[in-house]
């Protein structure tokens, strides 16, 4: 295998551990992912920052008590590897299979919709990823990751005629969709 074929496997690996991990919030798996210590930024969905592995297992300690979320159907729009850096950009179903919470009580919602898939949230994301494990070892992680809400599927995008449930998620114009999560 070419070392272009192998960066590639182990970083959609990556991407596959990290949306499996987020169905059940499985701590152990979520953790494979990222680089040791302090050297991780997340821009969560919930629209705070998370800096390094520790605040996101507590992060996600936090919500192991609140939500329950489904797989999600994750399909990668685009992805480029460098030498020593990629990035990969992804729309992605991020289903919750029972009511989420928040301490008061109230209905966690972070843009959710009713769909053919349930009470879901769309999404889009960008993750990117270091040959470096945060340690120095030349081991591919994602060191980025940003969530943020998609807009409803039958809005039209502005300045064309067309929605992205017509697209379909992850299309991208004169390129394949990609899907290693949730098909």
């Amino acid at each position: 295998m070419s070392t272009i074929e192998s960066d590639r496997s182990a970083i959609l690996k990556l991407h596959k551990d990290w949306w499996e991990a987020n169905c059940g919030l499985d701590i152990p798996l979520m953790q494979t992912v990222f680089p040791a210590n302090d050297a991780y930024l997340m821009f969560n969905l919930n629209g705070h920052p998370y800096f390094g592995i520790d605040e996101k297992t507590t992060l996600w300690e936090y919500y192991s008590t609140r939500i329950n979320v489904g797989m999600s159907e994750v399909y990668i729009m685009r992805l480029d590897i460098g030498a020593d850096m990629a990035y990969l950009c992804a729309e992605a179903l991020f289903p919750r299979t029972q009511n989420s919470v928040a301490e008061d009580g109230t209905p966690l919602t972070i843009g959710a919709t009713e769909s053919a898939f349930g009470d879901v949230t769309r999404v889009r994301a960008t993750e990117v990823y270091k040959r470096d494990d945060g340690s120095g070892e030349p081991r591919w992680t994602m060191w980025h990751f940003h969530c943020s809400p998609l807009p409803p599927g039958d809005e039209v995008r502005p300045s064309t005629t067309d929605t992205a449930d017509e697209r379909g998620l992850g299309f991208v114009p004169g390129h394949e969709t990609i899907s290693v999560v949730g098909k």
